[in-house]
């Protein structure tokens, strides 16, 4: 038990389902098979679609998870950020708490929803049943990088089985997440609120498992170049960590996928992982 979140997950966001599929299978993932998600009708308990479809990228540590936005409603969660553009939208952080996470958000000034349940059925592996979760997020004007939030595991069982966590690319756990803003100050006020992490010299917060960095968008750029992502303030680009950076290379070049190394390993483009950067480092 901790008071500093862990990076539970990042959400790659579109309307269509497929090509996010089909992107990241050429980076060597073995995506889940889609399946809709549903929250919970606050007054019978039943469940209620949200609108969306998911697949997830399942590791030892983290997930990232590959989103259908279905609802055309201007109340969807998601609205306000994929109005903009498709692609990393989704930063979520895993809690033991989420009452006392949701009343550091709203101390620190944060407006943050009520705590929701949310549900999605899990018929991979070798226990089947429905992976439960409680979450809520901060209000989207209040975070304009994306959907800031955070998450409860009910069931962990169910959503991190062995069975799922074998890629071609070796990829073992989620690593890291870049946020690109002209304004780290707020942006690093908000995030250490939501997590209860400090903030280190760089700009880079250490959480459980993980960590964020908040760049400036030139400074981005240098790090990356022609890496092709949305206009600032976003979530740009997220790191995973593989057993082996050279089959996570071969898989990729199979796929005819240009990579660029770095002292750390390599990275892909957003033009071939959905919207956002995606950097493999050993």
């Amino acid at each position: 038990m901790t008071d500093v979140a862990c990076l539970d997950h990042v959400g790659v966001v579109g309307r269509d389902m497929q090509p996010l599929l089909a992107a990241y299978r050429r980076l060597g993932f073995a995506p889940t098979e889609p399946k809709t998600l549903f929250g919970r009708d606050r007054a019978t308990g039943a469940p209620v679609s949200l609108g969306q479809s998911s697949a997830h990228l399942v590791f030892g540590s983290g997930y990232v998870e590959l989103s259908a936005v279905h609802s055309t409603s201007p109340d969807h969660h998601l609205a306000s950020y994929l109005g903009r553009h498709a692609g990393l939208h989704i930063l979520a952080f895993g809690v033991d708490d989420i009452a006392a996470a949701q009343a550091r958000c709203l101390a620190a000034g944060l407006p943050a929803t009520a705590v929701a349940a949310a549900s999605r059925p899990i018929e991979y592996g070798e226990h089947h049943g429905e992976a439960r979760f409680e979450w809520f997020m901060v209000e989207a004007a209040a975070a304009p990088e994306g959907l800031l939030c955070c998450v409860r595991h009910v069931t962990p069982e169910l959503v991190f089985q062995p069975a799922v966590q074998r890629h071609l690319n070796r990829v073992e756990a989620l690593a890291g997440l870049y946020v690109v803003t002209a304004d780290a100050p707020a942006a690093l006020h908000r995030l250490a609120a939501i997590t209860g992490a400090g903030v280190g010299d760089d700009d880079t917060l250490a959480l459980v498992g993980g960590w964020i960095r908040v760049l400036s968008p030139a400074v981005f750029a240098a790090r990356f170049p022609g890496a092709g992502v949305p206009a600032a303030p976003c979530l740009a680009g997220f790191a995973l960590r593989t057993a082996d950076l050279d089959r996570a290379r071969a898989v990729c070049a199979a796929a005819g996928v240009a990579v660029r190394e770095q002292p750390e390993g390599f990275w892909v483009p957003a033009g071939e992982a959905g919207g956002c950067v995606v950097e493999f480092v050993g």
